[in-house]
């Protein structure tokens, strides 16, 4: 039987995620219109996509992470 590895290791997932918190909370601090109600799924499915996507790459800096996200939501 093959095991599956696991798509990322502890420490690249801790960078996901605090990561993808990070830059959620920025926008939210910004009082940016992505973070309304009707647009919010939206916005936070695209941080997510692009930050594991980013990551996949092999960037695993939480702010170079942070920062590539947003810079890609602009």
């Amino acid at each position: 039987m093959v095991q599956s590895p696991l798509a990322f290791d502890f420490s690249k997932t801790r960078a996901i995620c605090d990561a993808f918190d990070d830059a959620w909370a920025f926008l939210q601090g910004g009082s940016s219109v992505l973070t309304e109600p009707s647009k919010s799924l939206a916005t936070r499915t695209i941080l997510a996509k692009r930050i594991i996507e980013t990551a996949d790459q092999g960037l695993t800096d939480v702010l170079e992470l942070r920062a590539d996200a947003l810079a890609f939501l602009g």
